[in-house]
């Protein structure tokens, strides 16, 4: 049987923080964006690998103001997560230039260059208007909301998750993010 490559997948800075928020073992979610975050959830767990964080990801996490929520995210991203400098940052800045003829918001164009700059086949996203206006731009990487990627992946109900929560994690306990 031929095997699926594994596919390189990145988060933005608010998947990052909410999916943190997650493993943290924050209780369900039940606000506007409830899905999309049982979504990341999941994917972490039961999907094989890990996340790919962008520089300007990174640089986003560093300007985090509450030094826990700081200090939170760069012991996962030191632990859990991918991240690698830019190489070529000319190619960067010019690919997120292009990007700002269809979105205004520099970041979110450098953080799409970047990943195309990886080679990262996914970027998760649950931001409208990133999604909106630069969902088709791109032929590397595929902007996708969190949801949108967990049902792509066929996962069948009653699966067993790839990497389980920690016995003292709360999240062990819990299971409004089970398949």
């Amino acid at each position: 049987m031929k095997q699926n490559k594994e596919q390189h997948v990145g988060l933005d800075s608010h998947c990052l923080s909410y999916l943190l928020d997650g493993i943290a073992g924050v209780s369900c979610p039940t606000d506007s964006l409830a899905q999309e975050r049982i979504s990341l959830l999941r994917i972490w767990f039961y999907r094989p690998g890990t996340f790919y964080i962008t520089e300007t990801v990174l640089a986003e996490v560093a300007q985090i103001r509450d030094i826990y929520r700081r200090e939170l995210h760069d012991g996962f991203i030191n632990s859990l997560f991918l991240d690698y400098p830019v190489r070529i940052r000319a190619e960067v800045k010019n690919r997120a230039k292009e990007f700002e003829t269809y979105h205004p918001k520099h970041n979110d164009c450098l953080i799409l260059a970047e990943a195309e700059e990886l080679n990262l086949d996914i970027l998760l996203s649950y931001d409208n208007d990133f999604l909106k206006r630069l969902s088709n731009v791109s032929e590397i990487t595929r902007l996708m909301k969190p949801v949108d990627y967990w049902v792509s992946l066929n996962i069948p109900k009653g699966s067993q998750p790839v990497t389980v929560p920690h016995h003292t994690n709360p999240l062990s306990k819990e299971t409004w993010w089970v398949h």
